[in-house]
C-alpha cells in the first residue's frame, strides 16, 4: 500500500488511488475547490517510538476517530512518522492497534482561530508479552502487505544522496506541493535507479495530476523491481482502468490478488472494474468484501452506492448514503454525498454512469 503519510509512503498511496478511480464516476466527481479549500485547515503530525527509543521495525497502522468514529487511517513510516492532514479544528483521538503492541488512544485538539494549525504528537509503544506456551512463535509483521519487512534496512541499499532528495520528496508530498515533490523523486531515481519507494511515490504522484502514461512507467518500474508486490499490479490495475484499458486492467489485478487475495484496495479494484464490466452481481460481491476487509476504506461504500443506482435500487442508495454520513461526518466525500443524497431525495431517478 502507498499510504497517505507525512513520511516515508511505502506502498499505495490511498488517497490519490481511490480519488482517481472515482473520476470516471459522476457521482463523486465534482467537489467544488471552495469547498475542499475550507477544510484545509490543520494537520497533526506524529512519531512512535518504543520504549527502548527505536522506530518499530515494521510499519503501524494509525486511525483517525472523530467524536468515537474513525475517520482516517494511515500507516507509519520507517522512522515512525505518520500524519493526518486537511483537519478542521475539533477535538480528535489518534489510536493504535498492533497485534505487538499495547493499544494506545491520545486525544489531540486542533484548536480554532489559527490559519494552519500543526498539533504534534509523540507515542512510546509498549511491546505485548508473548503469549504463553508460544515463545519461540515469530511475530507477525503488522501492516497491509506482508512483504514488509523492515522498510527501515531498505534504505540502507542507497546512497544518502538519493535518500536526502527521497525525504525533500515526501515533505513536498506532505504540504501538498506536488510539482516539488515530483522534482525531487526524479532527482532520487536519477541517483539511484533502483529505488523502489521512490519510483513507487512518483507513480502516485504522476497519478494524482492525471498524468496517467507517466504514472504507468513508474508503477512498472516497481513491479520490475518487486515482482511479489501485490499493491504495485493494483497501481498498474487502476492505471490501466483510468486509462479505459480494461483488459490489462483486469490482468494486473489478476496478478495482484494472486499475490494478495485478502487485499482489501484488490477487492475494491476488482468491484470498480466489474462495475464497469456491467458484471453488477460481482461488482457486489467483490465491493462487499473490500468493506468487511477494511470498514475504514469509505469509497468503497460510495462505489457501492453507484452499483445500487446503477441497478435502479433507490431506496437501497439512499440507506447507504445515510450510513455512510453518520459514520464518516468529515469525510472528504461528505458534501458530496450530501448532495447525491438530496438529489435521490428529489427525484425519481438517479442517471447511472455509463462504463
Amino acid at each position: 500500500m502507498h499510504w497517505w503519510c507525512m513520511g516515508i509512503t511505502v506502498r499505495l498511496r490511498i488517497g490519490s488511488f481511490l480519488s482517481a478511480c472515482f473520476l470516471g464516476y459522476v457521482l463523486f466527481s465534482s467537489l467544488p475547490t471552495s469547498a475542499q479549500q475550507q477544510q484545509v485547515l490543520g494537520s497533526i503530525i506524529g512519531h512512535i517510538r518504543t520504549t527502548r527509543g527505536g522506530v518499530p521495525p515494521q510499519a503501524v497502522l494509525v486511525t483517525l476517530e472523530f467524536r468515537g468514529a474513525a475517520i482516517d487511517s494511515v500507516y507509519s513510516d520507517s522512522q515512525g512518522t505518520f500524519g493526518f492532514h486537511n483537519l478542521g479544528p475539533s477535538p480528535y483521538t489518534v489510536t493504535l492497534k498492533d497485534d505487538q503492541y499495547e493499544p494506545v488512544r491520545t486525544p489531540v485538539t486542533i484548536e480554532p482561530n489559527s490559519l494552519a494549525p500543526l498539533m504534534f504528537v509523540d507515542i512510546a509503544l509498549v511491546p505485548r508479552p508473548p503469549p504463553r506456551g508460544n515463545s519461540d512463535a515469530a511475530p507477525k509483521p503488522s501492516g497491509g502487505n506482508p512483504n514488509i519487512v523492515d522498510v527501515h534496512e531498505y534504505f540502507k541499499r542507497f546512497p544518502k544522496s538519493a535518500v536526502k532528495e527521497f525525504q525533500k520528496g515526501l515533505a513536498g508530498d506532505a504540504a501538498n506541493k506536488r510539482d516539488e515533490a515530483v522534482r525531487h523523486y526524479q532527482k532520487a531515481v536519477a541517483i539511484a535507479p533502483e529505488f523502489y519507494l521512490a519510483h513507487n511515490n512518483l507513480g502516485s504522484d504522476y497519478l494524482s495530476k492525471s498524468d496517467f502514461p507517466a504514472a504507468r512507467r513508474e508503477f512498472e518500474r516497481v513491479v520490475e523491481l518487486n515482482q511479489s508486490d501485490a499493491a504495485a499490479y493494483f497501481n498498474l490495475s487502476n492505471v490501466c482502468m483510468l486509462m479505459r484499458q480494461l483488459a490489462e486492467a483486469q490482468r494486473y489485478l489478476d496478478e495482484g490478488l494472486r499475490r494478495q487475495p485478502d487485499a482489501a484496495l484488490g477487492q475494491f479494484l476488482l468491484g470498480s472494474l466489474n462495475l464497469r464490466l456491467n458484471k453488477l452481481p460481482e461488482a457486489e460481491g467483490a465491493l462487499s468484501r473490500a468493506i468487511q476487509l477494511d470498514p475504514l476504506m469509505a469509497q468503497a461504500r460510495l462505489q457501492m452506492v453507484n452499483l445500487l443506482l446503477q441497478q435502479g435500487r433507490k431506496e437501497d442508495a439512499q440507506s447507504l448514503l445515510r450510513d455512510f454520513l453518520n459514520t464518516f461526518p468529515e469525510s472528504s466525500f461528505s458534501a458530496q454525498a450530501k448532495q447525491v443524497l438530496q438529489r435521490l431525495k428529489g427525484s425519481s431517478q438517479v442517471q447511472g454512469v455509463p462504463n
